[in-house]
């Protein structure tokens, strides 16, 4: 969670979008307040924002490290239930770091959000496993070819509560093979190209009022 003193009431304003916009109304005074020295809040554990991206690679390294460790622990029988609880703790405090460190909220979809993928020569329904204002990380049924990174994609569509069509093309950053499991799906991670403004203010709406909503 990412939060910053109110400069005006010097209480904590939290929201996710911190990273991504210039003022803010605080939430305990009503003052409309410029974003600046923004914070990152993780596990009861705070950290400057700016020393953190400065520092970013040393923490994605050590994350790597601890995510090893926790799996050869859960693995190892001998590992004591007090270990296995810290690692998991300094794990949960690290990726809260990550988190933070990331200049766009990514909005996180408990059930499944349908939307139509094209790419080379294949169309596919797919879900959004997360989506931002940057891009998103979509789930291809993994029926379908695996897309190639760097490869064109475009997708279609409609946001809850909202029935005009959003159309975005964008580029494959990243993928993840479906594993032989049946159902499996193919991870596919893409940036959007420049949105249309329309469509770019739609879906600032509907991802800040998320935002928003998660902290009630």
């Amino acid at each position: 969670m990412l939060i910053m003193k109110c400069p005006k009431c010097s209480k904590y304003i939290k929201s996710a979008l911190l990273a991504e916009i210039q003022t803010i109304v605080c939430e305990h005074c009503g003052a409309e307040v410029a974003v600046n020295n923004v914070l990152v809040s993780s596990n009861g554990f705070t950290f400057d924002r700016q020393d953190l991206l400065k520092r970013f690679f040393r923490y994605r390294k050590l994350l790597d490290e601890v995510i090893d460790e926790n799996n050869s622990m859960a693995e190892n029988g001998r590992s004591s239930a007090e270990s296995k609880k810290s690692i998991k703790q300094f794990l949960t405090i690290l990726q809260g770091m990550m988190t933070g460190a990331r200049d766009n909220f990514r909005l996180q979809f408990s059930t499944p959000f349908r939307v139509e993928v094209c790419y080379g020569k294949n169309a596919c329904s797919c879900n959004f496993y997360n989506l931002s204002m940057e891009g998103a990380r979509v789930e291809v049924p993994g029926s379908n070819p695996l897309p190639k990174v760097r490869e064109e994609i475009a997708l279609e569509f409609s946001l809850p509560g909202d029935e005009s069509v959003i159309f975005v093309t964008g580029q494959v950053c990243w993928t993840e093979k479906a594993k032989e499991a049946q159902h499996a799906k193919h991870n596919v991670g893409i940036k959007f190209y420049p949105l249309k403004s329309a469509d770019r203010a739609v879906l600032w709406q509907y991802i800040s009022t998320s935002a928003s909503e998660e902290l009630l």
